[in-house]
């Protein structure tokens, strides 16, 4: 630091000299070569050809001479004090005549020294509001990584209830909180599917297995004929069919989430899909005599999952079939407004009003004594529900006994 003071010493007392000899070579009188120079408290004296032309006013460095002999030297820097230098210039040139320049300044300050003595005092300050500072950051870092170890640790499969607070600032540390507690809230809702499959499948197999060992056990317990053999069989086999079906209803309600089902929407033709499954159910529809109206048809595109779409309308139109009695009318409509509305009216058995919060539920069916040759699991309603809720629409169900159901899916 020194070094440094002392080279800016030397440079300002260069550029004083270099402004004297520029006006020397500007052919100015001897006594106007001082002329626009600012000394600054400098004291200067020009020489040509060994002797005084021009001096300031006052010039107190004694034995200047000796520093006109040294030829190789140009600045000379003496300490007065641990706080003051002497500083002397010494500029020789040939044109336009033989000559040298001496600036003199006395009494500098050494600044080096002050700035030592301050930075002695502001180090430890400074270390001081290091330290601090650093501890805020490590704070800030350290503890919300402590609390997702923490959270972690607390975690299992049967206890999803801890999440991390989010941060306040609005940083890498706030986006990696939201990321995990939603990372957290995905791995509950899928135990909680998980969980819930488990229970719905132990719970319906119950009676379907319960039958087919009861008639695989009669049938076993003596030598029966051909035909009782074959009657068990068939018992059996329509079992395992139920079993299947429930399956794979179960299945498709487990396979598609909140999380993953955009990524299986693609374009779908609302009028297609919706067609094609009136044509499949023909056969239904003839048995019974059964009259359905298209009201209103619209050619409707739609992003969404195709799947889902289909068995959104294949259920609400099976079970329409199902609870419509002989010989009467079924009506539908798709068309687009702002949004997109299926509809789709019977005149069938009706739900009772203090029904109709429930009927969407899992495995519940309407009073079965009065339905009992309506097959089925109680699960149609269930998977339409889930499907309309997966592409961000609402269901509306209306309806009145021995009148008819009204069904609404809007989109």
């Amino acid at each position: 630091m020194e070094y440094s003071i002392d080279l800016k010493i030397e440079k300002d007392l260069e550029n004083r000299v270099t402004l004297i000899y520029e006006n020397i070579l500007q052919q100015k009188p001897s006594d106007g070569v001082l002329d626009g120079v600012v000394l600054d408290g400098a004291e200067v004296v020009v020489f040509k050809n060994n002797k005084i032309i021009n001096q300031t006013k006052t010039f107190t460095l004694k034995h200047y001479d000796i520093y006109l002999k040294k030829d190789k030297e140009s600045f000379f820097l003496y300490e007065i004090d641990p706080y003051k230098v002497d500083a002397v210039y010494v500029f020789r040139f040939k044109k336009p005549f033989d000559g040298s320049i001496i600036i003199y300044k006395k009494g500098l300050s050494n600044k080096a020294e002050n700035v030592e003595d301050i930075l002695l005092i502001l180090n430890p300050i400074l270390l001081l509001i290091l330290i601090f500072v650093g501890n805020k950051l490590i704070d800030k870092i350290l503890i919300p990584i402590k609390n997702i170890t923490k959270t972690t640790k607390a975690i299992s499969i049967d206890n999803f209830s801890h999440t991390i607070d989010v941060p306040k600032n609005n940083d890498e540390i706030r986006e990696l909180t939201n990321s995990f507690n939603e990372m957290i809230m995905r791995l509950k809702d899928g135990v909680d599917t998980l969980e819930r499959f488990n229970v719905d499948v132990s719970h319906e197999l119950k009676t379907p297995l319960t039958v087919i060992k009861g008639e695989l056990e009669l049938a076993l317990r003596k030598r029966r004929d051909f035909e009782y053999y074959e009657q068990s069989i068939v018992s059996a086999l329509k079992q395992v069919k139920n079993i299947q079906e429930l399956t794979d209803s179960l299945l498709l309600m487990t396979r598609f989430s909140k999380q993953n089902i955009k990524m299986h929407f693609d374009i779908c033709n609302l009028d297609s899909i919706l067609l094609g499954i009136i044509d499949s159910y023909e056969n239904e529809l003839n048995d019974k005599n059964i009259n359905l109206h298209i009201q209103k048809l619209e050619s409707i595109e739609i992003k969404a999952n195709h799947t889902l779409i289909s068995l959104i309308f294949s259920n609400l139109i099976d079970n329409a079939i199902k609870y419509t009695p002989k010989g009467k009318n079924i009506y539908i409509s798709l068309f687009k407004t702002h949004k997109i509305h299926f509809i789709i009216q019977d005149e069938g058995i009706g739900i009772p009003k203090d029904k109709l919060n429930k009927i969407t539920d899992r495995f519940y069916r309407v009073d079965e004594s009065r339905n009992k040759d309506i097959k089925g699991f109680g699960l149609g309603l269930s998977i339409v529900k889930n499907g309309v809720e997966l592409h961000d629409g609402s269901l509306y169900i209306d309806s009145k006994v021995d009148v008819g159901t009204k069904i609404e899916v809007v989109f």
